[in-house]
C-alpha cells in the first residue's frame, strides 16, 4: 500500500531517492540460510569445496566487515585473518529474484526508477511525494515492504536529497540501514562535511592528483578556482567544481543503458600450463561473448584480453581490429595473438579474461563471399537453438572439454545468457 500522491513540486529542485543493499549478496545468503544469520560470511565465486580457496569475497556480511574481511580479498588471504569465516559460494538466481522484488517495490512508489547496479537504484520523488516529509514518508514504507517481501535481514540504507551525486552520498554517510535526507537548503553544508573519496567520481587517482595541488578535503576543493581545475583536470574539473558544491544530475532515466563492453572471465579450478588447454577454454570464453554480442545485436571493433597468474599479478592489452566481428571463431583468433604478445610462458594461468568493446548496434552483416555467407547463416542457425533452450545447447568440438562453473557476480545464471 503506498502513499496519496502528494501536491506537485513546483520549485525548481526534484526529489531523487537513492537506495544502497546493506552487504548484499551476503545479507541474501544469511536471509535465505537461518543458521548463517549473526556470523562472519563471505560470499565468493563459482565452484565448491575447495575450489572456493581460489576466489575472491566479492561480500562480507556486516559482522565479517567488523573483523577486517574486504571485497576482493582472496579466500587465503580472509581465512587466514579470520579462520571460522564461512565462505559461500554465490548463488545468482537468489540475487536476481531479489533484484527483481526491490525494483518493483520502487516502481510501485516512485516517479520514475533508474537500475544503478545490482543492488542499487535511483527514484524520482517529485510528484510521488511533493516534499520532503512525504519523500521521508515513502522511503519508511519502501523499507517496511523490502522487508516484508526480500526478507528482515537484507536491510537498505536510503538517501533523499535534490540530486543523484547528494543523494547517494547521503545514502552512504549514514550504514547499515541509515536513512539520511538532505533539502536544498542543507546541502552545501552536508557536502563540506563529507570525504572527498565519499563523493562517487573521486577514485583514488583523481584524490592523490588533487592532493598534489594541495586539496584533500571538499572544503579546500571549493578553494581552488573553475580555471584552475579545468587546467589541471580538462573538463572534468568542471564536475569537480560543482561536485564540491553539491551540484549534480537530477535526471533519473528509466532503462538501461547500452553497454560499452561485453566480456566474460573466469578463474579456473586448477592452473593452466599447455598451450591446447589455454587455447581451448579462450575458444570457449570467446563464444560466450560473441553469443552475447549477437543475441543484443552488436558487432564489435576492439578486443581485450586479460590473463592473471598466481599472487594475483597480471597483464592486459586491447586492439583495434580492421574490420568489426561478431563470431567467437574470429575473436579467438585476434584474442590468441594478442595474449601470445604479453603472456609469461613461465608462469601458469589462473584466469583468462577476453573483452570486445567498440560496440556498434547493426544487424548481423551481410557478406558477400559464400564461404562467409554460410558461417554467418550457420551462427544465425545456433543463435536461434541457444535463444529457445539456453546457452550450452552447443558448442564446438574442441571446447568439448571446457567445463565452466556458472557465474555468481552477475544477474543470471551463465546458461541464461
Amino acid at each position: 500500500m503506498g502513499l496519496r500522491r502528494g501536491p506537485k513540486n513546483t520549485t525548481m529542485n526534484k526529489i531523487i531517492l537513492h537506495l544502497d543493499f546493506n552487504s548484499y549478496f551476503a545479507s541474501v545468503e544469511q536471509q535465505a540460510n537461518p543458521f548463517l544469520r549473526g556470523k562472519a560470511v563471505a560470499v565468493g565465486g563459482k565452484g565448491r569445496g575447495s575450489q572456493l580457496e581460489r576466489t575472491v569475497i566479492t561480500t562480507a556480511s556486516r559482522q565479517a566487515k567488523d573483523i577486517g574481511i574486504k571485497t576482493a580479498m582472496s579466500s587465503i588471504e580472509a581465512k587466514r585473518l579470520v579462520p571460522n569465516l564461512k565462505i559461500v559460494s554465490g548463488d545468482p538466481k537468489k540475487y536476481s529474484e531479489i533484484t527483481k522484488r526491490f525494483l518493483s517495490i520502487l516502481k510501485r512508489h516512485c516517479d520514475v526508477v533508474e537500475q544503478f547496479s545490482t543492488d542499487e537504484a535511483f527514484g524520482e520523488l517529485t510528484y510521488a511525494a511533493g516534499d520532503y516529509f512525504g519523500a521521508t514518508m515513502i522511503a519508511q514504507i519502501i523499507r517496511a515492504e523490502i522487508a516484508e517481501e526480500c526478507g528482515e535481514y537484507c536491510t537498505v540504507s536510503i538517501g533523499i536529497a535534490p540530486n543523484k551525486l547528494v543523494a547517494k552520498l547521503a545514502c552512504e554517510s549514514q550504514k547499515p540501514n541509515g536513512l539520511t535526507v538532505i533539502p536544498p537548503d542543507k546541502v552545501s553544508a552536508f557536502v563540506a562535511t563529507q570525504p572527498l573519496s565519499a563523493i562517487c567520481g573521486i577514485g583514488p587517482r583523481i584524490e592523490s592528483r588533487l592532493a598534489n595541488i594541495g586539496v584533500t578535503s571538499v572544503l579546500t576543493l571549493r578553494k581552488i578556482s573553475l580555471e584552475n581545475l579545468r587546467h589541471e583536470f580538462k573538463s572534468y574539473g568542471d564536475w569537480l567544481y560543482a561536485a564540491a558544491r553539491g551540484i549534480g544530475d537530477d535526471v533519473v532515466v528509466d532503462g538501461k543503458e547500452a553497454p560499452k563492453t561485453i566480456g566474460h572471465s573466469y578463474t579456473f579450478p586448477h592452473d593452466l600450463v599447455n598451450d591446447v588447454e589455454i587455447q581451448t577454454n579462450l575458444l570457449a570464453l570467446c563464444d560466450k561473448v560473441t553469443w552475447r554480442m549477437r543475441r543484443d545485436g552488436f558487432i564489435a571493433g576492439k578486443i581485450g584480453i586479460y590473463v592473471r597468474y598466481q599472487g594475483f599479478y597480471g597483464r592486459g592489452a586491447q586492439k583495434n581490429l580492421s574490420e568489426p566481428f561478431m563470431d567467437g571463431l574470429e575473436l579467438f583468433s585476434n584474442a590468441w595473438k594478442l595474449l601470445s604478445t604479453i603472456r609469461n610462458k613461465n608462469l601458469p594461468i589462473r584466469l583468462l579474461g577476453v573483452r570486445a568493446s567498440g560496440l556498434i548496434k547493426t544487424n548481423i552483416p551481410a557478406h558477400l563471399f559464400p564461404k562467409q555467407n554460410k558461417v554467418h547463416k550457420t551462427l544465425k542457425a545456433l543463435d536461434t537453438l541457444q535463444t529457445r533452450y539456453g546457452a550450452g545447447v552447443w558448442m564446438r568440438a574442441s571446447t568439448m572439454n571446457t567445463n565452466f562453473y556458472e557465474r555468481t557476480s552477475g544477474w543470471h545464471y551463465d546458461h541464461e545468457i
